[in-house]
């Protein structure tokens, strides 16, 4: 097997895709904040429409950057338990890969080659499995207990809205132009 990513990087990607998906959900909820104290507010300021216009822009981005975000953060999510798996599967192949592939020559070498041997090694690998509840291995416990072994729940629902590659560059355009309203006017909508 050929490990082209560690745990601990992979974890640290996961990290960083998870941080970036939470302030993204901050700033949601900041802009959503802002706009409900200006749509409630008593004295509207003399650009009330343009602002009121400009934080629905900013919400609307924002939901595709959220959901971009959190499919990031599902694919390093998954990338840390695969990582984690390999590095353990090569460790055990380095150790024990011989006498596997001997246990299974018979399959192997004969005419019945790897998809007969493959089904052998799942079928004793659901008995030992039944037999004896999986335990994580230490070296990566620490790793998958940050992680998880599945995604947070709100990720995927962050992630679950689809959009199709016109879409995306429609929301890159929108996210260019309010990032140069902010630039041009030297202010922050969030």
């Amino acid at each position: 097997m050929n490990i082209t990513i560690t745990p601990q990087e992979a974890l640290q990607h996961y990290r960083e895709a998870s941080q970036s998906w939470l302030s993204l959900r901050n700033e949601q909820s900041t802009a959503q904040l802002r706009l409900q104290a200006l749509l409630q507010s008593s004295d509207k300021p003399s650009n009330y429409a343009w602002q009121v216009e400009t934080l629905r822009e900013k919400l609307e981005v924002l939901e595709w950057q959220i959901s971009c975000a959190a499919n990031d953060g599902l694919y390093a999510q998954r990338s840390v338990v695969d990582a984690c798996v390999d590095n353990a599967l090569s460790d055990f192949m380095e150790n024990s890969g011989k006498a596997l592939t001997s246990a299974l020559a018979p399959y192997l070498n004969g005419p019945f080659g790897l998809d007969v041997a493959a089904r052998v090694l799942r079928s004793a690998l659901a008995h030992h499995a039944e037999l004896n509840a999986p335990e994580l291995l230490e070296s990566c416990c620490e790793i998958l207990d940050e992680s998880g072994l599945s995604p947070d729940a709100s990720m995927r629902m962050d992630a679950s809205r689809i959009f199709t590659p016109a879409k995306h560059k429609t929301f890159q355009n929108r996210l260019k132009r309010l990032k140069l309203a902010e630039e041009a006017y030297g202010f922050t909508v969030s």
